[in-house]
This record gives C-alpha cells, structure tokens and sequence, in this order.
C-alpha cells in the first residue's frame, strides 16, 4: 500500500520541528513513499491531486489554515460531490469518517486523509489505518550483502520486497513491503528463526529500546564528547525514558573529562581525549557516578577542523560497558559534521544493543 504525503502551507514546511511532529504521528502508516511540499497559493495543487488521487493507495494531506477550505472545495470538484457543514467543518458529503479538522474520503481505489494543522497546536487525529502490509526489521552484526543473500530467498517465497539501508556500521535497517495480504507475519517469522539473535522486529527501535530494558528492570547513562548530548536526547524524545535513564553528563573540555567523570590527567596527556583509553575511563566514570547498568561513552572529531594526520575528521572512539563487559571501538566516519555526530550516536546505540543482547533480543 503507497503512503504518500501532501503538505500545504510554507509555515508547516519551513518549520521542520512541526514536520517531525507531523511524520511521528504518521508512523503508523509505516514507510511514507512521497513527501510533496507546496505553497498554499500554488497553482499546481489541481494537477499535483489528479496525478496522486489517480496513483490510488493512502494519500494524507496536511494542509494550513487559508489552504484548508479551498482543498476541500477542489477535492469534492474533483470527486463529483459537494461540501456539507459538519460540527462547523467544511467536508465533502461523501467522507466517510471525520473528526475535529479531519476528514476521510474514498475515491477510485484513493483513501484520502484531509487534515488542518498549525504550528504551535496538536495534531488533528489522523484517521487512515495502517493496513499491515509493511513492517521494518534491524540487522545487527550483519553486512549489506550477506543480508541480501540470507533474505532474498525468504522474501521471493513471501512475495515480500525488502529495501536495506545501512544506519551506522554494523547496524541495518530493512522494509518490508508484502506484496500480498497476510504474507508479511509468515515472512517476518522466518527472519526471526534464521538470524536468532540479530534481529529485531520494530518500526520504533528506541521505544523498544525503552520497554525491554524497562522489563529488565535495567538503566542506562551516558558521557558524550562530540556528540554534544545527541545520545541522550535521542532517548528522552521517547515516551517511558525516564523508567531506564539515570541521566548522562556531555564532557565536552578536558578539564571536565577529568573533574567529572575522573579521567587521568596522564591519560589524557599521553593518549589525549579521543581515545581508546580515554573512552574506556569516561565509560567508568558514568557509570559509577549514575550507578546504572549501562554505560555509553562517545569522543571523537566531527569536524570541519580539529583532525591530525593521526586522528583525521571522522576519528570517534565509542564504547559500552555492563558491569561485566567493556566494548571501546575506534570508528572513522565520513560525511559532514551532523552527518558524523548522528552516525556515532546511532553506533553509540548499536553497541548498547550487543553488551545488553541478553535483555534486548
């Protein structure tokens, strides 16, 4: 099923925090295929909904409040029918479902969701229901091509269409998209049985995160270097975080690698603060300041500047620690500096998934 988004209004496109909002509460639609973004003075808006209404599938249009009634008036144009006043709402006759600021209606095969937003308000509900037909697996430990290999003749079997990507090394994210009702459990059962241990079945992988570590009765700090507190604000962005996160310290200078997470000075000196040795103390220290089962350390070089012929840009040493295991890995990302912080925040994560693998698979 195509899931595809209209939004209307340039106050709702500029602001991309409000468009994070918007694509959050749509995650149950699974993977949007097309996000269109248009002026609410546009003149391609008749072409651009003829061409998506005749596309079919699920179509959500959010639209501001001066583009609100013209859409509703040029969508009943065009599916033949005319606008009611429901609960001071302008909506076609034909809508089968509706709430405050929302309507749905059903044309040629096109369920089509018409929402009014605005920023600084919640969300009207969105009332397309995800048809099960598409769900989102991770990879952990394999490679690009060894999963194709190890997937390809499952999904062919299931009628499934599978699209990998890479999120950080060592870490895969797949779709999978059935082609056929009520394949997509036998096929997302099979993965599970073939890589026991690797994979997880979940389109919101931190809120998973959160309730199996929460089930474990277990917590997590943090002490992050260039990531800059991307680590834990990855975290607390989900509901249920406070349940698992003692809380994390972002040590930025040396003076507070030391002072607060206890960071020889000699190590610091002799090996500098991107580092193995360096990581492993911050990883201590976070740990016994927040008395927390896991710990994450991160530090490194995101760059424009900072790197040496030794640690070029892209140099970040990241660890995990349990009370029983330590992982400090040196990585050398590419990319500019948000692109080297995410990639380290999400390899930050991949490491928390293998020292916890007890409680996480």
């Amino acid at each position: 099923m195509k899931n595809r988004l209209i939004i209307i209004g340039k106050n709702l496109y500029l602001n991309q925090p409000f468009m994070e909002y918007i694509e959050r509460e749509l995650g149950h639609l699974g993977f949007l295929e097309q996000i269109t973004k248009l002026p609410e003075t546009s003149s391609d808006n008749v072409t651009l909904l003829q061409q998506q209404i005749e596309m079919g599938g699920n179509l959500v249009i959010v639209a501001n409040r001066h583009a609100f009634t013209p859409i509703s008036k040029l969508l009943a144009t065009m599916i033949d029918d005319t606008l009611i006043l429901k609960e001071n709402l302008l909506i076609p006759s034909k809508s089968e479902i509706y709430d405050d600021n929302s309507f749905l209606v059903q044309f040629n095969g096109c369920m089509i969701n018409v929402t009014l937003a605005e920023p600084g308000y919640t969300l009207p509900m969105f009332l397309i229901e995800h048809r099960e037909r598409e769900g989102v697996i991770h990879l952990f430990n394999v490679d690009e091509e060894s999963a194709l290999i190890l997937l390809d003749p499952l999904a062919k079997s299931h009628e499934i269409e599978v699209v990998i990507t890479q999120l950080t090394p060592g870490w895969l994210q797949v779709e999978c998209i059935s082609k056929k009702y009520g394949q997509l459990g036998n096929f997302l059962k099979s993965v599970n049985q073939l890589l026991s241990g690797k994979v997880i079945e979940s389109t919101n992988i931190f809120a998973y995160l959160i309730h199996r570590l929460s089930q474990s009765n277990k917590t997590v700090t943090f002490a992050e270097s260039c990531t800059g507190g991307l680590v834990a604000s990855q975290l607390t962005s989900e509901a249920g975080s406070s349940e698992i996160f003692r809380g994390s310290l972002v040590t930025y200078s040396n003076t507070l690698k030391a002072g607060w997470l206890g960071v020889e000075k000699e190590i610091l000196e002799r090996y500098g603060a991107v580092s193995e040795q360096c990581v492993e103390q911050m990883l201590t220290g976070a740990q016994e300041i927040a008395q927390a089962d896991y710990a994450l350390a991160v530090s490194g070089i995101a760059g424009p500047g900072g790197g040496t012929p030794q640690k070029p840009v892209g140099t970040v040493f990241i660890g995990a620690k349990s009370d029983t295991h330590t992982i400090v890995e040196q990585l050398h990302f590419e990319g500019d500096r948000n692109y080297i912080q995410k990639q380290s925040m999400l390899y930050a994560y991949k490491l928390l998934f293998q020292i916890a693998a007890e409680d996480l698979f």
